[in-house]
C-alpha cells in the first residue's frame, strides 16, 4: 500500500517534565494533563500510512514548539511561565539563561527532526499536516474565554472562507482547497455528538481558521524560502493545522479536571474519520 505524501507535525501531546525544572516547578500533573493535546499522538495515529511523523515528549505547558523562538519573554512563548487558564507555571521565574537551556534543548530537538523528516522525503511530500486537539470550550487566558468551539478547526492563516486576510501573513494552503477540505470534515464528523452536551447547543462542525489561525510550525516550515532549500520552489507542499475538540473523546474540560484513561472507542471513532478525511485531502492535492 502507498504511503500517503503527508509528514505530520505533533507538537503538543507531549506531558514529560524536563529534569532541569522538575522541582521549580508550581504545577502538579494535573496541570499537565489538561494543558496537553490530550492522546493527540493515538488520535493522529494512522498505522505508519504517512512518510514520517515528528512529535514532542515535553509538556506543551512548559515546552511549546509551535511558539516562536525569539518570543521568550512572552507567557504564552516557547517556555511558558503562565498556563493557558492564567496560572504560574514555576515557583520562582525563571532565568533567561535557564529558558535559553530549555530552548536549546527540548524546542530545537524537535524543530531539527522536524526539519530533517521533510528534508528526508524531499518532492514526496504534498501535505504538512499540523496536528492538534483543543479544549471544548476556551480556556480563560486564550483569545476566547469560555466560548464553544466547533468540533473541528482547519487553518490555512486566513479568513472564514479561507482566503488571504488583508494585511495578514500568507496563506498555507489554497482557499479552494480549505473549503473542500471543509466540507469533507462536515460529511464525515457531523454524525459525533460531544460527550458533555453544551447547553447552549450542538456547536458548529467545522470552522475555517476560528478559533486558530496557525502558528509557527505551519508558518516557518510552509515558508517559500525553507521550501527552496528542500528544492520545492516550482512545486510547494501545502500546510493545514487540524484541531479536533477534545469534547468528542475527553468532555468538557478545565483546569483541574481530574486524570483519566483513553476513552478508546470515541479516539478511534474520529482516528477514524480524520483518515478519512486525510485521504480525501490527498485525492485533492
Amino acid at each position: 500500500m502507498a504511503l500517503l505524501p503527508v509528514v505530520q507535525s505533533i507538537p503538543h501531546a507531549g506531558r514529560a517534565v524536563p529534569p532541569e525544572i522538575a522541582s521549580r516547578l508550581a504545577i502538579d500533573p494535573v496541570t499537565l494533563y489538561n494543558e496537553a493535546d490530550l492522546w493527540a499522538e493515538e488520535l493522529y495515529d494512522f498505522g505508519h500510512r504517512v512518510l514520517e511523523r515528528v512529535t514532542m515528549p515535553m509538556a506543551r505547558v512548559l515546552i511549546d514548539a509551535n511558539r516562536p523562538p525569539h518570543s521568550l519573554d512572552d507567557p504564552d512563548g516557547p517556555v511558558k511561565t503562565q498556563t493557558s487558564y492564567g496560572e504560574p507555571i514555576y515557583q520562582e521565574p525563571p532565568s533567561e539563561e535557564l529558558r535559553l537551556l530549555l530552548l536549546r534543548t527540548y524546542w530545537q530537538a524537535f524543530h531539527a527532526r522536524l526539519e530533517a523528516a521533510l528534508q528526508a522525503h524531499g518532492d514526496r511530500v504534498r501535505l504538512l499536516l499540523d496536528c492538534h486537539n483543543m479544549a471544548q470550550r476556551g480556556p480563560s487566558a486564550y483569545s476566547d474565554p469560555g466560548r464553544p468551539r466547533p468540533y473541528i478547526c482547519l487553518a490555512n492563516f486566513g479568513d472564514a472562507l479561507g482566503n488571504p486576510r488583508p494585511g495578514g501573513p500568507r496563506i498555507t494552503a489554497p482557499p479552494e482547497l480549505l473549503r473542500r477540505a471543509g466540507e469533507v470534515a462536515q460529511d464525515l464528523f457531523a454524525d459525533l455528538a460531544l460527550l458533555e452536551p453544551d447547553p447552549e447547543g450542538p456547536p458548529p462542525v467545522v470552522a475555517l481558521n476560528s478559533p486558530f489561525r496557525g502558528g509557527y510550525i505551519l508558518q516557518r516550515y510552509t515558508d517559500p524560502a525553507f521550501q527552496a532549500q528542500l528544492g520545492r520552489s516550482h512545486d510547494p507542499y501545502v500546510g493545514i493545522m487540524v484541531e479536533i475538540n477534545r469534547g468528542l473523546f475527553v468532555g468538557n474540560q478545565h483546569a483541574r479536571t481530574p486524570e483519566a484513561p483513553p476513552n478508546w472507542e470515541r479516539i478511534g471513532a474520529v482516528r477514524h474519520r480524520l483518515l478519512q478525511w486525510v485521504q480525501a485531502v490527498v485525492e485533492m492535492l
